[in-house]
């Protein structure tokens, strides 16, 4: 191999490797911008991580001393919760 071929495939080379780095780049945006709705809730959800644990201690801790009494207040929050998400469902497709 002389000394021109390796010059030659040497450009090739960096060539390539720039043209990865560019596809690396924009795969890396692609990636971001798929993922962005899972990172705002991640990020949504550690907003409320401390207030989350401290009701769900005081939850237990009422769970231990009357459980059928805070079954009863689970499911109620729960189907709260349910309803609230289903109105604001049909909220969004009513203002489309």
């Amino acid at each position: 191999m002389t000394h021109n071929d390796r010059l030659a495939r040497r450009d090739q080379l960096e060539t390539q490797i720039l043209q990865q780095r560019l596809d690396m780049g924009m795969a890396l945006r692609d990636w971001r911008e798929a993922t962005a709705p899972i990172d705002h809730g991640w990020q949504k959800l550690m907003q409320w991580r401390a207030p989350t644990i401290a009701a769900l201690g005081l939850v237990s801790l009422r769970g231990v001393t009357r459980p059928r009494a805070t079954g009863r207040m689970i499911r109620r929050v729960m189907t709260g919760l349910l309803l609230a998400n289903r109105l604001r469902a049909v909220y969004r497709a009513i203002n489309r």
